[in-house]
């Protein structure tokens, strides 16, 4: 067995092998992932459920996923895949790996524009829209305080442009409208959060339109309609919140299809700025789900956004040059395909298919039994991030408390007249 198969891979590994299972040959790395012996038993039949499923003669990834969910597999709860202290550095090191920083120039060739990024509170002044996406629930937070430091230094509110349905895997859920922020669809997510600060309805809502992109790929294409519309064929600079480690994935993404659609002359003038900040190192502050280190931050950061980049060969997306896929990585990858396929670690870690699928599956079950992106759950992060903003903002005399009160209601004019006025004071 290679080097970097976790436990979780072994058991699954010898159940589609048909192997005698004994706890001896797996309980030391299973306790020191901090599992109790009774677990095992669990995982063995989670496991073995969901390879009959697999070896179906009808398999369907996305039906297979919806039965297991719904199951009643064992009166145990199906146990958590555990990252040691280790791969928690490491999926850290590749958020940062992901991320672009302050005054990197990206160029890919075949593509005559460049990639560059700059500290998020001083994005350049004839920046024309903020463009707020990726399902990440705290990706407005940041977007907001860049938004209100812009405004401060160049007197001028910048366009919002929010994107995004839902995911594509069936992970989120904007279906309760008793909610507040996380209800509807990740454009009205963060619609909600610039609402939440007061920002006039003129601003907030002038680049709406709806929502129809559950992927990257729809991602690029509603905002080439967005961008036709708005500004016509000339040239713009849109500054790109997601999350951090989502920057390079977009860099190489949406340069390689805006390329194209400036060849065909369906889309053209689009400059990408990449706004650099850093999310906390510090594992008790990462509260939001796709952050947190004990949820899917793993499957975030390892499972999608440092590794498609990877994968350039008769993809939709240019080569970052990052070369040979990472060992550390590879260990952690089958674990994290939440939001990824089997495909991706079998091409990047040379994990079995049929081993991958079952523990894509079994990520699945632990998704939504732990309810890493409960809709509740989310929207309590969101409110609670909102109020810190709040306080952010006021305390920085970016705007007050009267302004975030009714700031929304105020036409566009009116708004930015008071908003100046209180950031002179």
């Amino acid at each position: 067995m290679l080097h970097h198969h976790s436990v979780y891979e072994k058991i699954v590994t010898a159940i589609c092998k048909k192997q005698e299972l004994k706890y001896s040959d797996y309980a030391e790395e299973w306790r020191r992932r901090g599992h109790y012996r009774e677990e095992f038993a669990a995982f063995v039949t989670y496991a073995r459920y969901v390879y009959g499923l697999v070896n179906q003669k009808d398999f369907n990834l996305k039906s297979a996923i919806e039965t297991a969910k719904k199951a009643q597999i064992s009166e145990a709860p199906v146990p958590e895949f555990l990252f040691l202290p280790s791969e928690k550095k490491t999926i850290l090191r590749a958020e940062e790996q992901g991320r672009i920083k302050a005054g990197e120039v990206i160029t890919f060739k075949g593509y005559n524009r460049k990639i560059i990024g700059y500290d998020y509170t001083n994005l350049p002044a004839d920046t024309d829209a903020f463009v707020v996406f990726s399902g990440h629930p705290g990706a407005a937070s940041p977007a907001v305080y860049a938004w209100f430091k812009h405004l401060r230094r160049t007197k001028q509110a910048v366009k919002l442009i929010f994107l995004g349905l839902r995911d594509n895997q069936g992970n989120s859920d904007f279906t309760d409208s008793s909610l507040i922020y996380n209800v509807g669809s990740e454009q009205e997510m963060y619609r909600r959060y610039f609402k939440a600060m007061g920002v006039s309805h003129e601003i907030v809502d002038e680049c709406i339109s709806e929502a129809y992109d559950i992927s990257t790929k729809d991602n690029i294409q509603r905002l080439s309609e967005i961008k036709n519309k708005i500004w016509g064929n000339r040239e713009v600079k849109f500054a790109m919140f997601g999350y951090p480690v989502y920057q390079t994935r977009v860099a190489t993404e949406f340069a390689w299809s805006f390329a194209q659609m400036e060849k065909a002359g369906t889309c053209q003038g689009v400059n990408f700025i990449m706004p650099a900040y850093k999310p906390s190192q510090n594992e008790y502050e990462r509260y939001f789900s796709y952050d947190n280190l004990n949820g899917i931050a793993s499957d975030i950061i390892i499972g999608n956004c440092t590794a498609h980049p990877y994968r350039v060969k008769g993809e939709s997306r240019f080569d970052i040059g990052w070369g040979k896929y990472p060992e550390s990585y590879k260990k952690i990858l089958p674990l994290s395909l939440v939001y990824s396929y089997p495909n991706v670690a079998h091409e990047l870690a040379g994990t079995d298919i049929k081993v991958a699928t079952v523990l894509k599956i079994l990520r699945a079950i632990q998704h939504k039994t732990y309810g890493y992106e409960h809709p509740k759950k989310t929207d309590k992060q969101i409110s609670y991030n909102v109020l810190e903003m709040r306080r952010r903002l006021v305390a920085e005399k970016l705007t007050s408390k009267e302004l975030i009160k009714n700031g929304y209601d105020l036409s566009k004019n009116e708004y930015l007249s008071r908003l100046q006025a209180c950031q002179r004071v």
